[in-house]
């Protein structure tokens, strides 16, 4: 059994060790208390059905893995730092063990992405990657020389919390200012758009906030970038510079052969990974670097699903990387 744990949704599979799953038609929501926190133990009970099925039902049940967004210790499923979910040191994994009684097998969500890319995706047989995620948050995992990498405290590859502007950007769910994530991710976005329209910068963006009572969502930002609006196309040139600047100071740093990028925001312009790819290689030193970066988009819908599963099998010694 897999569960993904995004910073406002739930989602469910069955899977087993070909890659092959079931998902729930249910769409499940972050339950959140009055201060905003996520309330782990609504969340708990909001999942406990489909722990019960799995253990009931599905022959050689092994276990759950969840993926989930944000600084996670793989060892205990300690969740060290979610953002999103304003999470701060709080023990998921030993808690969900002691509620379901099965084997729990946490970690953060880019981790898990990028195990199911290396067993069935894009990367499978390549040596250097990095998974990047772009939607709620921003974030990714490593794969260097042939193994998963996730540092001294296993938080390698944090990049959405990497500073671009201390003094004036913008405060991020973190507790810090200027991150990347702050300008890039899709929260980001959606803020700047609000901005445009509450400010008269933006007629259009005014006009397709009264979609939602003036309320900006990310996918009008796109919608007005499509139809020339100034303020939008402004607000995605920026995105797609930030996201270069970032992402080849990773790939100089580690000389990586491929970055696979997922998440939302990917979705808002067809083109929008070609104009990073543009953007990144402008930015990267070498001219190797230049002509062998790979940059893909994810291989799955639900890679962090996938590979949430995946932990299970590579626990039990079913499958390796």
């Amino acid at each position: 059994m897999a569960v993904d744990i995004g910073g406002t949704k739930m989602d469910i599979a069955y899977v087993d060790e070909t890659g092959a799953f079931y998902k729930p038609p249910e769409r499940l929501y972050v339950p959140f208390d009055e201060d905003g926190i996520a309330d782990l133990d609504k969340m708990l009970d909001m999942l406990e059905p489909y722990v019960v099925f799995a253990r009931e039902n599905l022959p050689n049940f092994l276990g759950a893995g969840f993926s989930i967004c944000g600084n996670i210790d793989d060892a205990d499923g300690n969740c060290v730092l979610v953002a999103n979910l304003r999470w701060y040191n709080v023990p998921f994994g030993k808690m969900a063990h002691e509620r379901y009684q099965v084997p729990i097998y946490a970690a953060t969500d880019v981790r898990m992405a990028l195990i199911a890319e290396l067993l069935w995706g894009k990367a499978k047989g390549c040596n250097y990657v990095a998974w990047m995620t772009l939607g709620t948050g921003y974030g990714g995992y490593l794969f260097l020389d042939g193994k998963l990498y996730g540092g001294y405290h296993g938080f390698a590859g944090n990049l959405g919390h990497a500073i671009y502007d201390e003094r004036g950007g913008a405060d991020c769910g973190c507790g810090q200012r200027g991150c990347f994530e702050s300008y890039v991710a899709g929260p980001a976005i959606a803020r700047q758009g609000q901005a445009a329209a509450d400010e008269g910068r933006s007629a259009l963006l005014k006009q397709l906030s009264q979609k939602d009572d003036g309320k900006v969502h990310t996918s009008m930002v796109f919608e007005a970038e499509r139809q020339g609006d100034p303020a939008a196309v402004k607000i995605i040139e920026e995105q797609v510079r930030k996201l270069g600047i970032s992402l080849s100071s990773m790939v100089d740093l580690l000389d990586l052969e491929m970055i696979v990028m997922g998440g939302g925001v990917l979705k808002g312009a067809a083109d929008f990974l070609d104009r990073v790819d543009n953007r990144v290689r402008g930015f990267l030193m070498t001219v190797e670097a230049k002509r062998d970066l790979k940059i893909e988009r994810e291989t799955f819908d639900n890679s962090a699903l996938m590979g949430a599963a995946a932990t299970v099998f590579i626990k039990n010694n079913i499958l390796e990387l």
